[in-house]
């Protein structure tokens, strides 16, 4: 099903976390309206999912968040709906509430389970209080999302991937879809100051290639659905962006980190076998999966090159 996203940009955001200018990267500087939504629904000949993205849906003012589901419902019959919003507006009036207009999906950004990231960030909460809305979410049978981030202050590969292993143990054998998201330095932001006095330094574009592709590897292992790896490019995303891995070209970077290690740990020698399709995951940006592979297994390049066998 097709998706349909709507942004709302820092609307109704609890706080501002030391990174944030959701205006900048969804590129949005204007208010939507309940009409706006409405409008554009009833365009749709067939069924579309409609997205509520960029700030915290929930945590809109009741009569607001109502009238927005209220203009989704106009869509054409089968449509689906998802949001996604602040653990600290999630409660069980409002998941009632959002089931009552069919809502199926709700991702919270909880951004790290690590305490001390989270403080850092200045969420609001902890890695208890997210766990906890999330485990929410999937009691009324609702989709639960999680919008996880790399690269935050304080925060390490290890980190993450004890993210990954307490959200696969939470969710048992159930659906949970994961965005992975960059951080991204932005002008007029806490980080920025951070960044400018040398107490913050982002991960360059092969480092986040890396540890993203390490956490996707993981991650569809433990059974995730993985939505999204990296940000939607924007025109105010690459004029604003003062630094950090803002590659539009990160996901496939770490789909092919990903693929790297799946085959180095299948066959850590050789030979190699891939489907056509993911040809360009190995040999595109400069041959990217195709040096990963190398620097993972130790095999020379040309070596790799010339053991990979290529399955229609």
């Amino acid at each position: 099903m097709k998706r349909l996203p709507f942004f709302l940009p820092m609307q109704a955001c609890p706080r501002r976390c030391i990174y944030c200018d959701q205006q900048a990267i969804t590129g949005e500087h204007n208010g939507l309206s309940p009409r706006d939504v409405q409008t554009a629904v009833e365009q749709f000949p067939e069924a579309v999912e409609i997205c509520f993205f960029g700030g915290s849906f929930t945590c809109l003012p009741p009569s607001l968040r109502k009238s927005f589901l209220k203009a989704a419902t106009k869509a054409p019959q089968g449509s689906g709906l998802r949001i996604s919003t602040h653990p600290l507006c999630i409660t069980p009036e409002v998941l009632e509430e959002l089931l009552s207009f069919g809502v199926g999906v709700v991702e919270l950004g909880i951004t790290s389970l690590d305490d001390k990231v989270l403080q850092t960030c200045h969420r609001g909460y902890d890695g208890r209080t997210a766990l906890e809305r999330l485990e929410m979410i999937m009691t009324e049978n609702i989709t639960p999302g999680a919008q996880l981030m790399t690269g935050l202050p304080g925060q390490t590969l290890d980190s993450s991937l004890r993210d990954l292993e307490i959200l696969a143990s939470l969710k048992g054998q159930a659906e949970m879809q994961l965005r992975l998201y960059p951080c991204l330095v932005f002008p007029n932001t806490p980080l920025a100051n951070l960044f400018y006095s040398g107490r913050f330094n982002p991960l360059s574009t092969e480092e986040c290639a890396r540890q993203t592709g390490v956490l996707l590897d993981r991650a569809r292992q433990l059974g995730f659905e993985i939505l999204r790896i990296g940000l939607h490019e924007t025109a105010s995303l690459r004029e604003t962006v003062l630094a950090g891995p803002a590659h539009p070209a990160l996901g496939e970077l770490a789909r092919a980190e990903a693929l790297a290690i799946s085959l180095a740990r299948n066959t850590p020698y050789g030979p190699w076998t891939v489907h056509r399709r993911q040809r360009s995951l190995l040999s595109g940006h400069g041959e990217y999966g195709l040096r990963a592979l190398s620097r993972i297994t130790g095999v020379p390049i040309e070596n790799i090159k010339e053991n990979i066998l290529w399955m229609i």
